[in-house]
This record gives C-alpha cells, structure tokens and sequence, in this order.
C-alpha cells in the first residue's frame, strides 16, 4: 500500500491539498505536529476522518517530532517527549491508522558519550508509546549516521516495532551519497524492515524532492526490494505540488518497480 505525507494543519491552511488527494484517490499519511496538536479539537479530528474514510481512502499517522528526544538524559525532557506523543496516539485513533511513524531520534553528536543510557531511556519511551498505540508502529532513521541504533533499539523491543527507512535521509543526513553504503542499510534493517520513505536530493540537504530529480540510488533499492520476499508499504514524501508530479511521472516511466 501507499501512502503520500500530508501535513494535518494543512487541511486548515491549504485546503486545496484536500482537494488534490481526494481527487486522485491517495491514501494520506497525516503529520501530527505539535501547533496541529494543540489547536485540532476532536471534533475537527472526527470530520477529518470521516471525509477520508468516506471517499475509500486509508489513513496514516506521522507523530510529532520537532523537539522530542525519547531517550533524552533529562527526565522533564524525556517527560515531555512521552506526553506530547501519547497526545498524538490519543488523537491518531478516530482516524483508524493503518499504520504509525516516530523518530527514532539518536544523534552521535549529543549521545556518543552515553550511549547506553540513551538506548535504556529509549526503550522505556518506546515501550510506554507501544502501551497505547492504535496500530503497527515504525521508527524512522533522520540523523543517525549507521543502522546500528536501529538494529539495537528494535533487537530489543522484539518486534513489536519495525523500521522505517528514510532514503532521502539516509542519501543526505547519514551521507549516503559519499559513502555509497546504501547496501549495508539494507542488510541491516532487512530483518526489521516494515515500510520506506521514499523523497530524493542530490546529497547536500533534506531537499524533499521528487523521485528521479536527486541523487538516490533508486536501481539499488528496487533491486532489493525485488528480491525480498516480505512486502513493504511506501510513503512518498514531496514537498511540493511539482514534486508529487515528478514523482508520478518517475513511477509511469518505471511501473512495476516501486512496490505502490
């Protein structure tokens, strides 16, 4: 199944985003974030829903993420991390998400020093997040430099997480164009592996672009795909309207090769 990002405070702001994917019959993945959050009563959540599910389409949730450090050092933050993403699980469920995506949020930079007390902390936030979750959830690489932190964070929750991997934040941030380590992700996170990010960039920033407008290796990640046996979902994630269309148009000239 597919999915492409919508922003929630977008059906407010941008109503004419509404229109383009219920008109082209795309299943949302729906970004809660934290001024969404606070400002969309359950009601408006409610109608939100039924205006998706009536029109046939499946729903998904991106929990917030700006600011949160589950396995932070500090309790007030690790506290605030945990509250503000059982608010998004609280408010996820009128939409009945096929499927939930979170950070996995470990940075070499502020952890290196603690790992360890990192990795407990995160599994405590995971696990309370796992207590109230409404669907599958999927912990998604932005920062993290190698698999490892996945490998282990999700090793030790026991499959009742799985991962999300990123392509245009594995080709940028973990500088996967320099490395060309595209590979080793993969074998990594091939056990654990449940859904894609799927968004490109030519390997200097988080640039969101349309598929086969960057610098990703698609081939590779097609290849791989089709030799594994168990399936994955796939969210596009275009930050524009021309990005979505390139995104289209790379898919028409690729059929059968990304699994949406």
């Amino acid at each position: 199944m597919a999915f492409v990002n919508l922003p929630l405070r977008y059906l407010d702001e941008h109503p004419e985003h509404l229109e383009l994917f219920l008109s082209r019959r795309m299943n949302p993945e729906l970004g809660f974030d934290a001024r969404a959050l606070d400002s969309t009563s359950p009601a408006r959540h409610a109608e939100n829903a039924r205006i998706f599910h009536d029109a046939g389409l499946t729903c998904a949730v991106h929990l917030p993420f700006f600011d949160l450090h589950p396995g932070s050092l500090d309790p007030l933050v690790r506290r605030a991390a945990t509250e503000r993403l059982l608010q998004a699980l609280d408010a996820a469920q009128v939409y009945e998400p096929a499927h939930l995506i979170a950070h996995l949020d470990y940075n070499h930079l502020t952890y290196a020093a603690f790992q360890e007390q990192w990795l407990e902390n995160s599994l405590s936030t995971w696990t309370t997040v796992l207590d109230r979750a409404c669907a599958p959830l999927f912990l998604e690489n932005v920062f993290e430099s190698d698999p490892q932190w996945h490998v282990r964070v999700l090793s030790a929750l026991r499959g009742d997480v799985r991962a999300c991997l990123d392509l245009g934040h594995w080709h940028s941030f973990a500088r996967g164009r320099e490395r060309g380590n595209l590979d080793e992700w993969l074998a990594a996170l091939d056990p654990f592996l449940g859904h894609l990010h799927l968004h490109d960039n030519d390997g200097s920033a988080d640039q969101h672009l349309g598929l086969g407008q960057g610098a990703v290796p698609w081939d590779r990640l097609w290849d791989f795909l089709a030799k594994r046996k168990a399936p994955v979902t796939v969210t596009f994630e275009p930050h524009t309207k021309d990005d979505f269309l390139a995104t289209e148009a790379y898919l028409a000239r690729n059929p059968g090769r990304c699994p949406a």
